[in-house]
């Protein structure tokens, strides 16, 4: 059942309070009726003339039902949260405070740019109240008329406070394995170790990677099928965390040729390939060439994506023009100490499902100038899902994982729904395809 707070009640009293108050003196009441930081505007008006001035004052309102803070019969005092003195202080229309005891009728009040004019005083972000001088009342209606906007300036009421969440594009690497080993081999290329060990089995597995003669992988090379191609009294065990915080520049470069080599290992099962020419990962064709599509959990619900698709040509329905894969580019990048997979959506576009198309680049170029950020945010989201979903019967790598997308929040924001322009129509519709977001 909804519920309705005595906290909200005594806000609400507090602000009725305020509104019979300024109706005394002879001014007008508007309230926001959406709280941001201020519950409403003081219209005054000239008393002799009735005429309204056009000049408002902001109001805040803090009420309560029990005692104020540091209390006596004279004073108490109030202090302000950082985040609501910096928009009273925004603007050049004036904010007055005011802290009321519904209950009792009383109301007392401050002009909150004039007491924190002094930096020193608004370090501390403290109000002390004098019961007698601070008292909201119609003793203080002539103050407020003066303190009103000037005539002759205009009204500028400061920018809503808003927060904003900011989504990035990095992946935060899971824990690695603790050890990785290091051993010499007879063998001069990677197609020759692979060509040895399936001779041996054909679970082969390739996370290695082979230089100068050395075999360097997560797996333990002095367990079979590992002692076929190296050499297993040279094998050695090192601390994996002391290579990933490495500052050398040519171990760091073998570190990530090894992370590098183990994503390939995660992706390919998941029907997602490698391209060597254009260095990005692919979904692969269907063996059909019939659409694929890839469910995964969005920011906000279960959505599917077209990850491959067909478009026949124009002049011949009968005759495909291109084929559209959804593609990423990938870079494993240190910020902080930890390590991260930074990741770029990006599209292969081939002929049959293979060979790249002639007209891939024009392709490309012509379906990123029709992206906007809601269309990139969703698919680095979708790509996201397919780096972190586990699958037991995939078989893809053991040895790297990633948790969820690294997310930050700021204390301010901008409402894009205020200055972003409609898309236009055609624009629209050609960012429209089956599934939430899906680019043609």
């Amino acid at each position: 059942m909804k519920k309705l707070s005595d906290a909200t009640i005594v806000g609400q009293q507090g602000i009725n309070l305020i509104e019979r108050i300024t109706l005394e003196m002879g001014f007008a009441w508007n309230p926001t009726n959406i709280d941001v930081g201020i519950d409403g505007y003081i219209e005054t008006r000239d008393g002799a003339t009735g005429h309204a001035t056009n000049c408002i004052i902001q109001v805040q309102s803090r009420a309560t039902e029990g005692q104020f803070e540091c209390e006596t019969d004279d004073s108490f005092e109030y202090r302000c949260a950082a985040k609501d003195l910096d928009y009273w202080m925004g603007g050049n229309a004036p904010v007055i405070l005011v802290r009321s005891r519904p209950k009792t009728g009383e109301a007392y009040w401050v002009s909150v740019k004039d007491y924190f004019r002094e930096l020193g005083i608004r370090k501390n972000a403290k109000i002390a109240f004098n019961k007698v001088r601070n008292r909201f009342d119609q003793s203080a209606k002539d103050t407020l008329f003066r303190l009103a906007t000037p005539l002759d300036s205009g009204q500028y009421l400061g920018t809503k406070p808003r927060a904003e969440n900011i989504y990035s594009n990095l992946l935060k690497l899971a824990p690695l394995p603790r050890h990785y080993y290091v051993a010499q081999t007879q063998y001069r290329t990677p197609p020759e170790i692979f060509a040895r060990l399936r001779e041996i089995t054909t679970a082969v597995r390739g996370e290695w990677l082979l230089t100068n003669k050395t075999m360097i992988s997560f797996h333990d090379l002095r367990d079979h099928p590992w002692t076929a191609v190296s050499e297993v009294g040279t094998c050695e065990e090192f601390d994996t965390g002391e290579w990933s915080s490495t500052n050398d520049a040519a171990r760091q470069r073998l570190f990530v040729q090894l992370l590098n080599i183990c994503l390939k290992e995660k992706l390919f099962p998941k029907g997602i390939k490698f391209s060597r020419d254009h260095e990005f990962y692919y979904f692969r064709a269907t063996k059909d060439l019939s659409d694929r599509e890839y469910s995964y959990q969005s920011r906000e619900n279960r959505t599917t994506r077209v990850v491959f698709k067909g478009y026949p040509k124009k002049s011949d329905h009968t005759k495909m023009s291109f084929y559209r894969h959804s593609a990423m580019e990938v870079h494993f990048v240190r910020y902080g100490g930890e390590w991260y997979l930074q990741l770029t959506p990006n599209y292969h576009f081939t002929r049959d499902g293979e060979r790249t198309s002639l007209y891939a680049p024009n392709l490309v170029s012509g379906i990123k100038r029709l992206e906007n950020n809601q269309a990139v945010h969703g698919q680095v989201v979708m790509w996201a899902s397919v780096l972190t979903e586990r699958n037991l019967f995939e078989g893809g790598s053991r040895f790297i994982d990633f948790t969820t997308m690294n997310t930050f929040q700021l204390e301010v924001g901008i409402d894009d729904r205020s200055w972003l322009g409609r898309e236009e129509a055609e624009k629209r519709s050609a960012l429209a395809d089956e599934g939430q977001g899906t680019l043609l």
